[in-house]
């Protein structure tokens, strides 16, 4: 009877164990369940990368998205505590820097003018010479500031709108039976020119700074086109200088990023003297940010 009992009790105790061997497997999920964490930031989508790569290197994973400023996490608690401490470390708030470009406008000019004059008298012939010479410099300096964070884009420009006379020119053709036709349109027009920067500077970890820089400067200038003969009709253009770069520059030092260079050189002769007039005109840029 009692070895009837004992083998009757064997399944049962064969349950029992099997239920104690298994049930840490059925109690691991309720240890390592997922859970929504909203986290605020200040590089808000730039961490993405960098939280993603946390997350998969971890045993157990999850999954990060943005709103706004915020990072939305979906995983463990113990993930999110290592989220949290590695944001500790790449996380912080931008540091503020102010840009500041510096455009030149450097003009040297030497003008050497020889003058000849010859008199004739019942004494002989006499001759006499003058030379003249003449140097000018011009130095205009334009200035654009502009506070922006690291790592955030900025910009600031002005512009001028000129309302001007424009003389058109058209249908000037010689003709083999008939004497030159001109048809000459005047109209009231107008012509914007703007002066500006954008900036995107970002601080380095060695203290140094990288700048994203878009420049412009635009003038109005007039001239002359001789058309026919000796008539001439004034006309008006926009005279654009810009610089497009990224560099690296050290903060608080002035740094010479840029310069454009022209060169003219002008002869004219004539019944008695003759003149040359050489001109430099340079226009350096210059870039400070701290």
């Amino acid at each position: 009877m009692d070895a009837l009992i004992k083998n009757s009790m064997l399944p049962l105790l064969a349950t029992v164990a099997s239920f104690a061997l298994y049930s840490p497997a059925i109690a691991a999920p309720y240890q390592n369940s997922y859970k929504t964490y909203v986290i605020h930031t200040y590089g808000g989508e730039a961490l993405l990368p960098a939280v993603r790569h946390q997350l998969s290197a971890s045993r157990d994973g999850g999954t990060v998205a943005t709103y706004q400023d915020k990072l939305v996490l979906n995983t463990t608690t113990a993930n999110y505590q290592a989220v949290q401490q590695l944001l500790t470390q790449i996380d912080g708030q931008p540091q503020a820097l102010t840009v500041s470009v510096r455009v030149g406008n450097n003009i040297n000019a030497q003008s050497n003018i020889n003058q000849g004059r010859v008199i004739i008298s019942d004494q002989g012939i006499q001759g006499a010479g003058i030379i003249n010479q003449r140097n000018s410099q011009q130095q205009n300096n334009s200035l654009y500031q502009v506070q922006t964070l690291s790592g955030s884009a900025a910009s600031i420009s002005t512009g001028t709108l000129w309302s001007l006379t424009q003389i058109y020119q058209a249908n000037v053709y010689p003709s083999y039976n008939r004497p030159l036709g001109q048809i000459i349109i005047q109209q009231q027009i107008l012509l914007p020119t703007t002066q500006g920067i954008q900036v995107k500077p970002r601080l380095l970890p060695n203290g140094q700074i990288e700048v994203n820089l878009s420049q412009v400067e635009e003038k109005l200038v007039g001239f002359n086109r001789n058309t026919h003969s000796n008539n001439s009709y004034p006309t008006n253009a926009i005279k654009r200088q810009g610089l497009d770069s990224t560099i690296i520059v050290p903060c608080g030092q002035w740094i010479n990023i840029g310069q454009i260079s022209q060169n003219t050189q002008n002869q004219s002769s004539g019944y008695g003297g003759n003149s040359t007039r050489i001109s430099n005109n340079s226009t350096p840029i210059w870039l400070l940010v701290q």
